[in-house]
Protein backbone atom coordinates (compact mmCIF):
# COMPACT_ATOMS: atom_id res chain seq x y z
CA UNK A 1 0.00 0.00 0.00
CA UNK A 2 3.23 2.29 0.86
CA UNK A 3 4.07 1.87 -2.76
CA UNK A 4 0.85 2.39 -4.28
CA UNK A 5 0.74 5.92 -2.38
CA UNK A 6 4.34 6.62 -3.52
CA UNK A 7 2.98 6.26 -6.98
CA UNK A 8 0.42 8.58 -6.84
CA UNK A 9 2.35 11.14 -5.39
CA UNK A 10 3.92 11.76 -9.26
CA UNK A 11 0.72 13.48 -9.89
CA UNK A 12 -0.35 10.80 -12.11
CA UNK A 13 -3.19 9.06 -12.32
CA UNK A 14 -3.51 5.23 -11.74
CA UNK A 15 -3.41 3.19 -14.87
CA UNK A 16 -4.49 -0.31 -15.41
CA UNK A 17 -0.92 -1.47 -14.42
CA UNK A 18 -1.29 0.42 -11.28
CA UNK A 19 -5.24 -0.97 -10.70
CA UNK A 20 -3.77 -4.65 -11.21
CA UNK A 21 -0.88 -4.03 -9.18
CA UNK A 22 -3.28 -2.80 -6.61
CA UNK A 23 -5.51 -6.19 -6.89
CA UNK A 24 -2.51 -8.21 -6.80
CA UNK A 25 -1.42 -7.01 -3.63
CA UNK A 26 -4.41 -6.75 -2.20
CA UNK A 27 -4.83 -10.48 -2.86
CA UNK A 28 -1.88 -11.07 -1.38
CA UNK A 29 -2.64 -9.29 1.76
CA UNK A 30 -6.16 -11.12 2.17
CA UNK A 31 -3.84 -14.30 1.82
CA UNK A 32 -1.82 -13.36 4.39
CA UNK A 33 -4.41 -11.84 6.44
CA UNK A 34 -6.48 -15.31 6.05
CA UNK A 35 -2.89 -17.19 6.30
CA UNK A 36 -2.43 -15.34 9.85
CA UNK A 37 -6.22 -16.15 10.68
CA UNK A 38 -6.00 -19.62 10.13
CA UNK A 39 -3.02 -19.57 12.43
CA UNK A 40 -4.70 -18.08 14.99
CA UNK A 41 -7.85 -20.10 14.56
CA UNK A 42 -5.58 -23.35 14.96
CA UNK A 43 -3.64 -21.61 17.81
CA UNK A 44 -7.07 -20.53 19.53
CA UNK A 45 -7.91 -24.33 18.53
CA UNK A 46 -4.95 -25.52 20.62
CA UNK A 47 -5.55 -23.55 23.40
CA UNK A 48 -9.37 -24.68 24.09
CA UNK A 49 -8.34 -28.43 24.11
CA UNK A 50 -4.89 -27.44 26.63
CA UNK A 51 -7.81 -25.44 28.71
CA UNK A 52 -10.25 -28.83 28.16
CA UNK A 53 -7.31 -31.27 29.15
CA UNK A 54 -6.60 -28.96 32.49
CA UNK A 55 -10.08 -28.78 33.40
CA UNK A 56 -10.55 -32.76 33.45
CA UNK A 57 -6.76 -33.13 35.27
CA UNK A 58 -8.20 -30.75 37.60
CA UNK A 59 -11.45 -32.68 38.12
CA UNK A 60 -9.37 -35.83 38.74
CA UNK A 61 -7.35 -34.24 41.08
CA UNK A 62 -10.37 -33.29 43.05
CA UNK A 63 -11.76 -36.90 43.06
CA UNK A 64 -8.71 -37.93 44.27
CA UNK A 65 -8.12 -35.55 46.60
CA UNK A 66 -11.64 -36.37 47.97
CA UNK A 67 -11.15 -40.09 47.93
CA UNK A 68 -7.74 -39.17 50.17
CA UNK A 69 -9.61 -37.38 52.46
CA UNK A 70 -12.84 -39.53 52.57
CA UNK A 71 -10.02 -42.57 53.60
CA UNK A 72 -7.91 -40.57 55.70
CA UNK A 73 -11.07 -39.37 57.54
CA UNK A 74 -12.15 -43.32 57.87
CA UNK A 75 -9.08 -44.37 58.87
CA UNK A 76 -8.91 -41.37 61.83
CA UNK A 77 -12.27 -43.08 62.74
CA UNK A 78 -11.57 -46.77 62.96
CA UNK A 79 -8.10 -45.30 65.47
CA UNK A 80 -10.66 -43.93 67.64
CA UNK A 81 -12.83 -47.03 68.06
CA UNK A 82 -9.71 -49.35 68.37
CA UNK A 83 -8.24 -46.73 70.54
CA UNK A 84 -11.39 -46.64 72.33
CA UNK A 85 -11.56 -50.96 72.57
CA UNK A 86 -7.93 -50.60 73.69
CA UNK A 87 -8.82 -48.35 76.49
CA UNK A 88 -11.83 -50.25 77.38
CA UNK A 89 -9.96 -53.39 77.64
CA UNK A 90 -7.11 -51.95 79.94
CA UNK A 91 -9.90 -50.67 82.42
CA UNK A 92 -11.47 -53.93 82.21
CA UNK A 93 -8.07 -55.30 83.38
CA UNK A 94 -7.66 -52.92 85.83
CA UNK A 95 -10.79 -54.08 87.49
CA UNK A 96 -10.09 -57.69 87.12
CA UNK A 97 -7.18 -57.41 88.32
CA UNK A 98 -8.16 -55.42 91.88
CA UNK A 99 -11.21 -58.32 91.97
CA UNK A 100 -8.44 -60.79 91.82
CA UNK A 101 -6.44 -59.46 94.13
CA UNK A 102 -9.55 -59.06 96.39
CA UNK A 103 -9.95 -62.21 96.00
CA UNK A 104 -6.59 -63.49 96.97
CA UNK A 105 -6.68 -61.58 99.82
CA UNK A 106 -9.92 -63.65 100.89
CA UNK A 107 -8.35 -66.58 100.31
CA UNK A 108 -5.35 -65.46 102.39
CA UNK A 109 -7.41 -64.54 105.16
CA UNK A 110 -9.47 -68.03 105.22
CA UNK A 111 -6.49 -69.75 104.91
CA UNK A 112 -5.52 -67.57 107.95
CA UNK A 113 -8.43 -68.03 110.00
CA UNK A 114 -8.60 -72.21 109.46
CA UNK A 115 -4.88 -71.88 110.41
CA UNK A 116 -5.56 -70.19 114.18
CA UNK A 117 -8.65 -72.36 113.99
CA UNK A 118 -6.62 -75.78 113.66
CA UNK A 119 -3.84 -74.46 115.84
CA UNK A 120 -6.46 -73.11 118.93
CA UNK A 121 -8.16 -76.12 118.89
CA UNK A 122 -11.16 -75.15 118.67
CA UNK A 123 -12.19 -76.68 115.65
CA UNK A 124 -15.41 -78.15 117.33
CA UNK A 125 -16.88 -75.02 118.36
CA UNK A 126 -16.50 -73.27 114.40
CA UNK A 127 -16.47 -76.64 112.87
CA UNK A 128 -20.03 -75.78 110.83
CA UNK A 129 -18.53 -72.57 109.66
CA UNK A 130 -16.06 -74.54 107.59
CA UNK A 131 -18.04 -77.24 106.47
CA UNK A 132 -17.43 -79.57 108.93
CA UNK A 133 -13.63 -79.40 109.27
CA UNK A 134 -11.71 -81.24 111.70
CA UNK A 135 -7.70 -81.06 113.11
CA UNK A 136 -7.35 -84.10 111.80
CA UNK A 137 -8.26 -83.43 107.71
CA UNK A 138 -8.69 -80.82 105.58
CA UNK A 139 -11.64 -80.74 103.16
CA UNK A 140 -10.58 -77.93 101.29
CA UNK A 141 -14.01 -76.86 100.76
CA UNK A 142 -13.18 -73.43 101.57
CA UNK A 143 -11.42 -72.91 97.58
CA UNK A 144 -15.32 -73.85 95.39
CA UNK A 145 -17.20 -73.20 98.17
CA UNK A 146 -20.91 -72.32 96.14
CA UNK A 147 -19.99 -73.73 92.91
CA UNK A 148 -23.08 -75.80 91.61
CA UNK A 149 -21.53 -77.02 88.11
CA UNK A 150 -18.72 -78.19 86.41
CA UNK A 151 -18.37 -75.14 84.08
CA UNK A 152 -18.19 -73.08 87.87
CA UNK A 153 -15.99 -75.58 89.17
CA UNK A 154 -13.45 -75.33 85.95
CA UNK A 155 -13.67 -71.59 85.81
CA UNK A 156 -12.97 -71.14 89.76
CA UNK A 157 -10.01 -73.96 88.97
CA UNK A 158 -8.68 -71.80 86.34
CA UNK A 159 -8.52 -68.65 88.73
CA UNK A 160 -7.52 -70.36 91.51
CA UNK A 161 -4.69 -71.20 89.45
CA UNK A 162 -4.00 -68.04 88.70
CA UNK A 163 -3.33 -66.67 92.03
CA UNK A 164 -1.92 -69.64 93.53
CA UNK A 165 0.38 -70.67 90.58
CA UNK A 166 4.27 -71.01 92.09
CA UNK A 167 5.30 -69.12 89.35
CA UNK A 168 3.30 -65.78 90.69
CA UNK A 169 4.27 -63.43 92.77
CA UNK A 170 1.94 -64.50 95.32
CA UNK A 171 2.21 -68.03 94.75
CA UNK A 172 2.11 -71.14 96.95
CA UNK A 173 3.12 -74.98 96.02
CA UNK A 174 1.31 -76.40 98.74
CA UNK A 175 -1.97 -74.71 98.31
CA UNK A 176 -2.05 -75.31 95.30
CA UNK A 177 -1.26 -79.18 95.88
CA UNK A 178 -4.63 -79.16 98.27
CA UNK A 179 -6.59 -76.88 95.15
CA UNK A 180 -5.46 -79.93 92.54
CA UNK A 181 -6.81 -82.65 95.21
CA UNK A 182 -10.33 -80.73 95.85
CA UNK A 183 -10.23 -79.92 92.07
CA UNK A 184 -9.89 -83.54 91.15
CA UNK A 185 -12.53 -85.04 94.21
CA UNK A 186 -15.16 -82.10 92.88
CA UNK A 187 -14.56 -83.45 89.47
CA UNK A 188 -15.30 -86.71 89.73
CA UNK A 189 -18.40 -86.27 91.55
CA UNK A 190 -19.58 -84.03 88.27
CA UNK A 191 -18.29 -87.08 86.28
CA UNK A 192 -20.41 -89.86 87.95
CA UNK A 193 -23.55 -87.92 88.56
Amino acid sequence: MAEFEESRTDGEEATIEDVKEIKSWMFQEQVRIQARRDELMEFNHELVQMRHDLEREREDLNAREKALKKRYENNEALIAKELKIIEDAYRQLELDKKALECERLNLEHEKSKYRKQKMSGSNRSNAHQYGGATDAAYDGTSFFRGVDSELTLRKRYKELLKIFHPDNKCGDAKTLIKIQTEYDSLRSQYYEG
